[in-house]
C-alpha cells in the first residue's frame, strides 16, 4: 500500500497535464487531507451499509470534472486548491460503486458535471458488462448536459431514458431519469 504522500501525489501531480508547478500548493494541502483507504475497504463499508438498509439507494455519487478540491472544506470562505481529481480515478472508483449496486439491486443517484463522453462510455460499459442485470435498477441521473446525438445513442444502446423537468415528465421509459440536464 502507498503512503498517504506517494497516494496523494500520485493522484495530483502525476498529471501530465498540469503545466506550472504545484508542489507549493501540494505541500500546504497534504497535511489537511485523510489517509487514503483502500477501495475494498470503502466498498466493504457501502455493502454493509446497503444491507443494514434495504430501501436506500446508492448516491450521491458520480462524475465531475470541474469540482477542485478545497484545502480545508469546513473553512469559510473556502480556498480552492488547483487540484481537480483524475477522471480514470473518479472512474475507478465509480464503476465499483455501480458494480456493487448491480448485485445488490439498488437503484442510483448519478450526477455528470462536465463529463458527458465519460458518463456515456461508462454506461456502454456496464450494459455490456452486466445485461439484464442493469436494467433491474434504475439510474437517477442529474446535473448533465446531454446533446440530442448522444440521447439517441444511449436509447440504441438499449439504456432507457427519462427527463423529467419541473417535476413533469418529458419522454417515457425506463429506467434511468436525467434531471434536472440540459439538452443541447
Amino acid at each position: 500500500m502507498l503512503s498517504k504522500d506517494e497516494h496523494y501525489r500520485q493522484i495530483f501531480l502525476n498529471s501530465s497535464s498540469h503545466k506550472v508547478d504545484y508542489t507549493n500548493a501540494f505541500e500546504k494541502l497534504l497535511p489537511l487531507l485523510p489517509d487514503p483507504i483502500p477501495l475494498h475497504d470503502i466498498l466493504s463499508d457501502l455493502r454493509y451499509n446497503l444491507e443494514i438498509f434495504p430501501d436506500a439507494m446508492l448516491g450521491e455519487v458520480g462524475l465531475d470534472r470541474a469540482f477542485r478540491v478545497a484545502f480545508d472544506y469546513f473553512v469559510h470562505p473556502r480556498q480552492l486548491t488547483p487540484f481537480t481529481i483524475p477522471l480514470n480515478h473518479q472512474l475507478a472508483v465509480l464503476e465499483a460503486q455501480l458494480d456493487l449496486a448491480v448485485e445488490l439491486g439498488r437503484n442510483v443517484s448519478l450526477h455528470s458535471v462536465k463529463a458527458q463522453m465519460a458518463t456515456m462510455d461508462l454506461l456502454e460499459r456496464m450494459v455490456r458488462k452486466h445485461g439484464d442485470q442493469w436494467n433491474k435498477i434504475s439510474i437517477d441521473m442529474h446535473s448533465c448536459g446531454l446533446s440530442a446525438q448522444m440521447w439517441v445513442d444511449l436509447e440504441v444502446l438499449g439504456i432507457l431514458l427519462r427527463y423529467a423537468k419541473n417535476s413533469q415528465l418529458v419522454r417515457k421509459s425506463t429506467p434511468t431519469y436525467f434531471y434536472p440536464c440540459r439538452l443541447s
